[in-house]
């Protein structure tokens, strides 16, 4: 029996970042596939899997406390919809 799969859509924000030599503070929009026997286990999981993604990488002298992620939405597919590859994200700059 195949294992549900889990369309995982997260958000975080107060990330720091270093843009024309100034440290400024970005938030992101990621969405994740993830196959998982429950929701929990597939939050779990995409969370390990962002936190292994060198794109999202902060240096130690730049994190913060403020720093936080949360998901927005987690969505059961069935067993035909499709399952995109998980890759990228989209910032937006904190404020604006």
């Amino acid at each position: 029996m195949d294992m549900p799969f889990f369309r995982c859509l997260i958000c975080a924000e107060n990330f720091p970042v270093i843009v024309a030599a100034e440290t400024a503070a970005i938030g992101f929009h990621a969405t994740r596939f993830i196959a998982a026997a429950t929701t929990g286990a597939a939050m779990v999981i995409a969370l390990e899997r962002l936190r292994q993604e060198e794109a999202l990488e902060i240096p130690a002298r730049l994190r913060t406390e403020d720093a936080r992620g949360f998901f927005e939405q987690m969505v059961e597919g069935g067993p035909t919809t499709a399952r995109p590859p998980d890759s990228g994200f989209t910032s937006f700059i904190m404020g604006s």
